[in-house]
């Protein structure tokens, strides 16, 4: 199983910023990577933490595309069959 996960370095102890669903004494590994500059990320977990909220459900694969090709005039990429 693999599960991405933010921390906080802190006092020499590595803090998960949410609670991990693991029982008591498992053992994990851990790959450090520093965040960037850039907070796109933590934003963009904020909307869809926020729409999550409200009830509004999310959008699947198959609609997520549909989105994508009307906003692009229907315009196909010319990747991968939609089927």
């Amino acid at each position: 199983m693999s599960i991405a996960v933010e921390a906080v370095w802190e006092a020499g102890v590595l803090k998960p910023t949410t609670r991990l669903d693991l029982p008591e004494n498992t053992r994990v590994r851990i790959t450090g990577e520093t965040p960037a500059e850039s907070t796109l990320g933590e934003d963009l977990r904020a909307i869809r933490a926020r729409i999550v909220a409200s009830g509004i459900p999310l959008l699947d694969d198959d609609e997520v595309l549909a989105q994508v090709h009307a906003n692009r005039g229907g315009y196909d990429h010319g990747g991968a069959s939609d089927q």
